[in-house]
């Protein structure tokens, strides 16, 4: 019992560290990991269930986590970042022609400018009703081919770079 409420502590420290904007990508995914794997464990731990299994379901957990940590991070947006992305993504729309609006998905993912800790390139949503950019800025990774679908969060939305 010692134990669990030992692990449980460690957990909740985890749980309220996670998601630092002012991490990297590679630190926070080595956090969503850790925490991952560390609930994984401990719920099937304590549950009885045999290690042979449940530390290959930590392991597989914590690397999925990670791995989705890492292709991007987000953080708050500057100023700059939301001007910009905000000027490309109006540009782009307004070039589209009605049937092309009416097409296109709600949001669109637009690049920001990178600043010094971005560790891919910044991307923005770009909400098409209300012509707007959201207050997040995602450090991607990777980032999707231009015109493809994308979804950052919660929220799918149409890639277009720099809008060129």
């Amino acid at each position: 019992m010692k134990n669990i409420r030992f692990l449980s502590f460690l957990l909740f420290l985890s749980l309220a560290f996670t998601s630092c904007s002012n991490l990297t990508p590679g630190e926070n995914a080595a956090i969503a990991a850790g925490v991952v794997g560390t609930a994984a464990g401990v719920a099937l731990g304590c549950s009885g269930v045999n290690p042979g299994i449940t530390i290959p379901v930590a392991l597989g957990g914590a690397a999925l986590a990670g791995a989705g940590a890492y292709v991007y991070t987000k953080q708050r947006a500057t100023v700059d970042q939301r001007r910009i992305a905000e000027a490309r993504a109006r540009l782009y729309y307004a070039e589209l022609n009605q049937q092309q609006q009416n097409q296109s998905d709600r949001y669109l993912a637009v690049n920001a400018p990178n600043t010094p800790q971005t560790q891919g390139q910044s991307v923005m949503l770009y909400d098409t009703q209300t012509g707007s950019t959201s207050q997040e800025v995602y450090d991607m990774k990777k980032v999707p081919v231009v015109g493809s679908s994308t979804k950052l969060g919660n929220t799918s939305a149409t890639y277009i770079g720099s809008g060129n």
